[in-house]
């Protein structure tokens, strides 16, 4: 466990990085590590922030999770966070592999809403909708208010094409964001979700309500470089 001042630290660089300011809350993660090299934590910190600061740092990304990994091979936020770096670098095999271990690892542990928020992804990617589904709402059973809950759980509804429930909740995530305040990278970071889903899927790129949704998070973060980032890689075919 980190002591005082890395435990500040650590929550600087998760708080910093929620607001979309990467560049901060990468140099919290590395004055962490500096503190405290051998904490998987801060590791897995510096990995969320290089993942979001570009492709051009996925590798790093990648490195940091792994070394995460080697520090503490149950850590399941570096595993699903190296998954993510893996499958943007053309690599989706290993995450899908790593996915897969999330889910299981995930499954012989407590219902804690975290772990159930990245179970309820790694389904998510492994084309596991309705258990995606049912994970996130029994993370929001237990806390309704994880902002980042309700948008991934917004996107599986849009991708089973259930347009009206998928546009109700992401109209309550928004709420609840704007309600919590300092969420403009966790908004961000959905709308970089949504995008890609309109990469991947025809079907959910040609459904109304998944412009709305892009229409929706893009004017919460409209001032957010990564919201900004996000807007400027729309696929082939999306308006």
């Amino acid at each position: 466990m980190p002591g005082p001042e890395g435990n500040d630290a650590l929550a600087r660089a998760w708080a910093l990085a929620d607001a979309g300011d990467y560049g901060a809350s990468l140099t919290e993660a590395e004055r962490m590590i500096a503190l405290e090299p051998d904490l998987a934590e801060a590791h897995s910190a510096r990995g969320w922030a290089l993942e979001n600061l570009g492709p051009e740092r996925l590798t790093d990304a990648s490195d940091a999770y792994g070394e995460a990994l080697r520090l503490d091979p149950e850590d399941l936020w570096a595993k699903e966070g190296l998954s993510n770096v893996l499958r943007r670098l053309g690599r989706p095999a290993e995450a899908d592999a790593l996915c897969v271990e999330v889910v299981q690892d995930a499954r012989r542990r407590a219902n804690d809403p975290e772990l159930l928020e990245i179970r309820g992804w790694c389904e998510y990617r492994l084309g596991r909708l309705a258990e995606a589904e049912a994970s996130f709402r029994r993370a929001l059973d237990l806390d309704p208010a994880i902002v980042s809950v309700r948008l991934d759980l917004a996107l599986v509804l849009l991708c089973q094409m259930r347009a009206d429930e998928a546009s109700s909740a992401y109209a309550a995530a928004i709420a609840g964001a704007r309600g919590s305040g300092g969420m403009t990278g966790v908004v961000a970071a959905a709308l970089d979700d949504l995008v890609e889903a309109l990469g991947e899927r025809d079907e959910v790129r040609r459904d109304p309500a998944a412009e709305s949704a892009r229409h929706l998070l893009r004017s919460f973060g409209s001032q957010s470089p990564a919201a900004s980032s996000a807007a400027g890689t729309l696929p082939m075919g999306s308006t």
